[in-house]
């Protein structure tokens, strides 16, 4: 049982999942969402429900946000019934959605400036490590702060990575996301590849997962798209928003980065087919239809 009283903004696919990590552990625990109703299986064993993002973090002592993209994140923490409102001096906040590294350092500032502290802590896991409380989170801020909020990381997740001053987690989470995008790029390409040579793509997988560019991540996805199994994971509407906040980044420091821009059209036709809230890998819908295959 731990004393920290904490509380969860957002209660999508991640964070009712990372947000009931609190009560099996035994915080005390308040929860704001935008539907109340997603909250009943956590006040139906003991959360407290907060009207507004302030009132939620006048019930805490450290809020963790998990929403969708960073016009969420500006409601959340921003608005005049945000969290930022509700804070005060010692009051501690992380953000686990991936946002730009210059929205993740305008937050910080704007704790600071209340005698409070915020720490980025955009995570990797899918909603598969939320449920059983196996995250990987990238931080950034101040390195006593992260050191101050472990045993609150570690109540969602197995290991969380210090990457720097606040900024330097989003960054990282945006290149990790990078790296599923080519990993899965490559994986649907070949997959329509295969079908046409008429190889199983379980010999494709076989002999990847047995060579030197195995991964894990194959393990996971390739069995899904052999199964045709696109139930939401991680959605093509969110890796898209995820790609183009790289890309703005990278522009941002006139990097090019013409491999990820290429890949987020495929991603984009994807949703132009109506595919957003699917799976990222029915991205290899897309790519079958652009070769004349049919797409289940």
């Amino acid at each position: 049982m731990s004393s920290t009283r904490v509380g969860f903004a957002g209660l999508g696919l991640m964070g009712i999942r990372m947000a009931r990590q609190f009560l099996d552990k035994g915080f005390p625990l308040s929860v704001w969402s935008r539907d109340a109703k997603k909250a009943e299986p956590l006040t139906s064993r003991g959360a407290k429900l907060a009207a507004t993002p302030k009132a939620l973090a006048e019930a805490s002592d450290v809020v963790v946000a998990c929403v969708a993209d960073p016009a969420a994140v500006e409601r959340v923490v921003f608005a005049p019934d945000g969290v930022l409102a509700g804070a005060r001096q010692g009051f501690r906040y992380i953000e686990t959605s991936t946002v730009s590294p210059e929205l993740t350092k305008r937050i910080a500032e704007a704790f600071r400036a209340k005698g409070a502290d915020a720490l980025e802590g955009p995570m990797t896991g899918s909603k598969n490590g939320a449920d059983k409380g196996t995250l990987l989170f990238m931080c950034g801020g101040k390195k006593s702060t992260f050191d101050e909020l472990q045993p609150v990381l570690m109540a969602m997740g197995t290991k969380a990575i210090y990457c720097g001053e606040m900024g330097a987690g989003a960054t990282v989470k945006l290149m990790g996301n990078t790296f599923i995008t080519f990993m899965l790029e490559a994986l649907c390409e070949c997959s329509v590849i295969a079908k046409k040579a008429g190889v199983p793509l379980e010999t494709v997988l076989e002999v990847v997962q047995a060579s030197g560019f195995s991964s894990p991540y194959y393990g996971f996805k390739g069995p899904a798209l052999i199964k045709r199994d696109f139930e939401q994971h991680f959605s093509i509407d969110l890796l898209v928003k995820d790609q183009t906040l790289m890309l703005e980044a990278a522009a941002s420091q006139r990097t090019p980065m013409p491999g990820l821009a290429a890949i987020r059209e495929v991603c984009q036709a994807a949703r132009g087919q109506g595919l957003g809230q699917e799976d990222i890998v029915a991205v290899v819908k897309a790519l079958e239809r652009m070769a004349g295959q049919t797409a289940g």
